[in-house]
């Protein structure tokens, strides 16, 4: 499971909730059940009524309401979220409330109901305030308010519940619900400083403040605050990005590999660079085709400006296509790698998959080993592309064994390309899926196909601008294609991360489980018979452009950041005893003193 997989893990079932009608049901419902039980237990059957009264009351509708006033439509605690914190607020009052109720019925004294009411209340302040604290923009006194909201309305609201239906007032229950809330929130802050001190002390950032950042990027795509945050332990470096300008009559084409990776997720530093790459060129008239490289997330541009940067070199450079010669396509299968290869003048194209074995990134010295192998065989340079095409709930790792079997089928297919040659004829289109979108699995930059004719061999490269396909759905493509009479042809995609973050369990949807195989297949077939209807004699310029000092996430910053977030969970998990301790400590005091 790579980095970015194991953030969606840990953090995005935080973000799952019912409806805002289903939670405001469940909230009533839940505080009905909690109180009519406890009223049973501590009063007797006749009390039941006015427990569903007090529950619907004082926790169910108290909460609805004060979901709402914390819960604003701009921020992350929207006020589906805000009824979500309250209905586990309710649950947490709701166990005291029972408890109490065991206890009345044990010593056959109903006032204690009455007391661990306000004591609950009291201690739920401490969930409430570190929740608050940690996804709140703004500091302070205000999460001191918002985190009494629902405890103090649920204590006013039972009284008035209590003096209208019992006609009695509990006034000491006012004092022990407030010194129980002085007791929660001076132990709610010394444990948010506890799990802040991690990342300062690793970073120079907090790690719930980290934690802010990242759900401010993932929910809202405001990732400048997280961006600020990551450039602290980036790596400047300078990147690469291969070409391979295509103009034929019809028009142009580029097809680009940057030797970055695509990550970490949504709009986060360079997560949507292959998809913003298409949409660029394709608003300057250039059919993209863009491929992903042997790369991983260390390779992670941070900075959404990098990006731009790195798009604005490729969109606006200079290409002058003077070569019209290409050699044959060629595929070859060794072990469990596949390679396909063509010679564009003196650049070889190498696009390399292990499908239908489900594989996730090529690490970045495949890409090293490739192009030591095109050196021995003549060649200056050449674009080495990871097809990124094959995946399943887990993947098998790319091992030494396999290095082997690639390098041996790269040797193969440099040798039976260079046996034929001739003019280049090639056509190019690019066309999006209707009705999917990222959160389907699928960018903007669509479909985007490169077919090309050597003499009598016909070769077609789809590359689909999502983040891998399901495992078998690369074989099935290619068997629509070569019905099409192309004896050779690859499907990849340019792992974008603009799709990832956005639903669930893995955190996004491999192409094949919403957009479904056959509407991928459809589309290809489209597309390809479109790029075949443009082919036309073609001249071809193999370009490499040099951005310097993007900021890389590098292996160290995945290690810090990696480690910020473990470190950070085992002192949260070490404090929960005494975050909760201390409190129920002071409210059992409260109760025999008060």
């Amino acid at each position: 499971m790579d980095f970015t997989s194991q953030l969606m893990k840990k953090y995005r079932s935080f973000f799952s909730l019912p409806s805002k009608s289903m939670l405001g049901v469940q909230l009533v419902l839940i505080g009905m059940f909690f109180c009519a039980i406890s009223y049973w237990l501590a009063s007797g059957s006749e009390w039941i009524t006015i427990g569903l009264i007090d529950g619907a009351v004082s926790l169910g509708l108290s909460g609805i309401i004060c979901g709402h006033i914390i819960g604003k439509k701009d921020d992350f605690l929207t006020p589906r979220r805000g009824l979500g914190l309250m209905l586990f607020g309710i649950i947490f009052v709701g166990i005291g409330i029972l408890i109490g109720g065991l206890f009345a019925r044990a010593f056959n004294n109903s006032a204690i109901l009455e007391r661990t009411y306000f004591l609950s209340c009291g201690v739920v302040v401490v969930y409430e305030y570190v929740v608050l604290a940690a996804v709140s923009k703004t500091k302070g006194f205000r999460d001191v308010l918002e985190s009494l909201v629902q405890p103090a309305s649920i204590v006013i609201a039972h009284s008035i519940v209590l003096y209208l239906f019992k006609s009695s007032f509990f006034a000491y229950g006012f004092l022990m619900f407030g010194l129980t809330c002085i007791a929660s929130i001076l132990t709610a802050k010394l444990y948010y400083s506890r799990i802040e001190g991690v990342g300062k002390k690793i970073l120079g950032v907090g790690s719930l403040s980290l934690f802010r950042s990242l759900i401010a990027s993932l929910i809202l795509d405001e990732s400048e605050f997280l961006e600020n945050d990551l450039k602290r332990l980036s790596l400047k470096m300078d990147v690469e990005v291969r070409t391979l300008s295509f103009k034929n009559e019809k028009g142009r084409c580029l097809l680009v590999a940057p030797l970055v990776h695509p990550g970490p997720f949504r709009n986060l530093g360079g997560a949507a660079l292959p998809t913003a790459l298409a949409e660029s060129l394709a608003d300057f008239g250039i059919v993209p085709v863009i491929f992903h490289t042997p790369t991983t997330h260390e390779d992670d541009p941070v900075s959404g400006e990098d990006c731009r940067r790195i798009i604005s070199a490729v969109v606006n450079a200079n290409y002058s296509e003077e070569n019209a010669d290409a050699s044959k396509p060629v595929s070859i299968k060794v072990g469990r790698v596949t390679v396909t290869a063509q010679i564009f003048g003196n650049t070889p194209l190498i696009v390399i998959t292990r499908s239908p074995i489900p594989t996730e990134d090529l690490p970045k010295r495949v890409h090293n080993i490739c192009i030591e192998k095109l050196v021995e065989y003549g060649y200056s340079d050449g674009v080495i592309v990871d097809a990124h095409n094959s995946m399943d709930a887990t993947y098998e790792a790319f091992v030494k064994q396999d290095e082997d079997d690639l390098l041996e089928a790269l040797e193969e297919a440099l040798e039976k390309a260079a046996e034929e040659s001739g003019e280049l004829f090639a056509g190019f289109a690019q066309s999006r899926l209707e009705g999917f979108s990222r959160r389907d699995g699928i960018g903007e930059g669509g479909v985007m196909v490169l077919v090309t004719q050597i003499n009598n061999h016909k070769a077609a490269f789809v590359s689909l601008d999502g983040n891998n396909l399901l495992c078998g759905i690369r074989e099935k493509i290619k068997e629509e294609v070569s019905k099409l009479g192309y004896e050779i042809s690859e499907v990849a995609t340019t792992d974008t991360h603009a799709v990832t973050g956005t639903t669930g369990g893995q955190g996004y949807n491999i192409l094949g489980k919403v957009v479904t195989e056959m509407a991928l297949i459809e589309k290809i077939i489209q597309t390809v018979k479109e790029a075949e209807s443009k082919i036309s004699k073609c001249n071809v310029e193999f370009s490499k452009h040099i951005v310097r000092d993007i900021s890389l996430l590098g292996q160290e910053g995945l290690r810090i950041l990696w480690s910020i977030t473990e470190e950070s969970i085992h002192v949260a998990k070490q404090g929960l005893v005494w975050l909760l301790g201390v409190p129920i400590i002071c409210a059992a005091l409260l109760f025999l003193l008060l």
